[in-house]
């Protein structure tokens, strides 16, 4: 079992600065984007947006083209809120960002510079007025064999679906983990669900209550349920009958 420190949590990542996200995120621009990128919009999905835009270009692109995901930690005012991630890429000798509430942008940053994050956070920082960012951070991440395919969910209910379209998504280019566990609320048992996935060699835990939870944990298996349960732990109070749904 991991041991508290072994479980720090690098980073809580949802929609920042409570924008309110477009039905549609098109792109900001009359130039051709990289790649047809079709938003899930799933509730505090930023990170998992940017992964599922990464792999897609990754796809297009080919695996030597340069991505990578730009996160940050935030304030705004006084209080601190949950950070924020998008797509970067390189095409055609420019930088290109993808936001969900935005949709595509190219980055007035010339492309030498790709690989410093404050230099290409800056422009995209700044459609955030409110928002102080700290610490931004390109991730990248190695290829990995697709997972188990999970289908599109059929459930309406929100949480259910947005979390099984995520794994629908990101199995398509990783290996997942879609869970379910109950937690107690107002004196009952609520039933959740999380997927679990590895991206730039952390584990990474999306719920649509929470966002994506970025853990500082020994790199193993995703389907490793004692750990999922842990992290779990660091996300909701008392998780209980942590389960792997079957993908099909």
């Amino acid at each position: 079992m991991p041991s508290p420190a072994d479980l720090a949590i690098i980073m809580v990542l949802a929609v920042a600065g409570s924008v309110a996200v477009p039905r549609a995120a098109h792109a900001q621009t009359r130039e051709r984007p990289p790649v047809h990128y079709e938003p899930m919009r799933v509730a505090n999905g930023c990170f998992v947006e940017s992964v599922a835009c990464f792999d897609l270009f990754r796809e297009s692109a080919g695996e030597d083209a340069w991505a990578r995901v730009l996160q940050w930690g935030a304030q705004d005012a006084e209080v601190m809120v949950a950070g924020h991630a998008v797509a970067i890429v390189e095409s055609s000798d420019r930088l290109w960002c993808f936001d969900i509430n935005h949709g595509w942008s190219p980055l007035p940053v010339d492309p030498v510079q790709r690989d410093a994050a404050e230099a290409v956070a800056a422009p995209v920082i700044s459609k955030y007025p409110r928002i102080t960012a700290f610490y931004p951070v390109l991730w990248s991440d190695s290829v990995q064999p697709p997972g188990t395919p999970y289908s599109e969910p059929a459930s309406s209910e929100e949480v259910a679906h947005d979390a099984g379209l995520v794994a629908a998504r990101l199995s398509r280019h990783r290996p997942v983990n879609l869970v379910e566990f109950s937690v107690p609320e107002n004196g009952e048992s609520r039933t959740s669900e999380a997927v679990v996935f590895v991206f730039g060699g952390r584990m990474c835990v999306y719920a649509p209550e929470k966002g994506t939870v970025i853990f500082r944990a020994p790199r193993t298996t995703v389907g490793n349920i004692r750990l999922v349960q842990e992290m779990l732990r660091r996300m909701f109070s008392g998780p209980e009958r942590v389960r792997t749904l079957p993908a099909g």
